[in-house]
């Protein structure tokens, strides 16, 4: 179905885009201002200073239920061992922060060589802030690695970073979970609560897509679940908008209910600077 507006076509094509770009963009995090050492091992603060074998029955069990209770609340919550799966891909990224992104060698046949293997091309391309955080996506105990970028993010109350890259763990390496993707400003990315990861990307001023992955059994391997497009053209002097999901043509109205069906908002991350 063909949905006529009378608007000039680049308001018409902006104001799509710019939507599109805010469902990218869902969500408000906040940075740490202070980032401790990447390598720097998670410690608990909750040991008690009494001696365990003094301890009375009832204060173990009273602590016991409180840890169960920890657990159901926040699975996200992992042994830090299962984080240091990425202590190299995070060097590569300390690397190129310290070195100010090799901007001194961009002349040199050095430069691109410089960067980490595993340091995706549109980040490199200024410098800015770098983030860092974990979040289990797919709930199977092992936490992904989002990395992300912007500048002066810590004086911003509300911090909602462009996502550059996100990595998983196949059982014996670091992988990209989207390999064959660049993420930066025409390709993004947002992660929401229940598991889904939204794909934005523009293939041209006139059009945009939407498409909606999970995370498969073997931890790492993206699968596709949605897949939406807007496109507008002019016929005559009218821009015409046409929209489609999995290749079949829907309104606008459908077109909004169902992307907004596939989003369900993720509570702030935890975001690290990297230095």
């Amino acid at each position: 179905m063909k949905i006529r507006k009378t608007a000039p076509l680049h308001i018409a094509i902006a104001m799509i885009l710019s939507a599109a770009f805010l469902l990218a963009g869902c969500g408000s995090n906040t940075p740490k201002e202070t980032a401790p050492d990447i390598f720097e091992e998670e410690t608990s603060n909750n040991e008690s200073s009494v001696p365990e074998n003094d301890r009375e029955p009832e204060e173990e069990n009273q602590n016991k239920d409180i840890t169960n209770e920890n657990d159901v609340a926040d699975n996200q919550k992992t042994p830090s061992e299962n984080m240091n799966i990425y202590n190299d891909v995070l060097t590569q990224y300390s690397d190129m922060v310290q070195n100010d992104f090799y901007v001194n060698l961009r002349d040199s046949d050095s430069y691109e060589s410089s960067f980490g293997k595993d340091i995706g091309l549109e980040i490199r391309t200024h410098k800015q802030d770098i983030y860092y955080t974990f979040y289990d996506i797919d709930g199977n105990g092992t936490p992904e690695l989002i990395i992300a970028g912007g500048e002066n993010a810590v004086s911003i109350p509300t911090f909602s970073p462009w996502n550059y890259d996100l990595y998983g763990y196949d059982g014996t390496n670091v992988v990209h979970i989207f390999p064959e993707m660049e993420f930066g400003y025409r390709t993004n990315f947002s992660l929401y609560e229940n598991g889904v990861i939204e794909v934005f990307y523009s293939n041209s001023a006139a059009e945009s897509c939407v498409d909606f992955y999970k995370i498969g059994t073997d931890g790492f391997t993206p699968e596709l679940i949605d897949s939406f497009a807007a496109v507008a053209h002019l016929e005559g002097d009218e821009p015409v908008f046409t929209y489609s999901q999995n290749g079949n043509e829907i309104t606008e109205e459908e077109y909004n209910a169902n992307i907004q069906g596939c989003e369900i908002a993720l509570t702030a991350l935890d975001w690290i600077r990297i230095q």
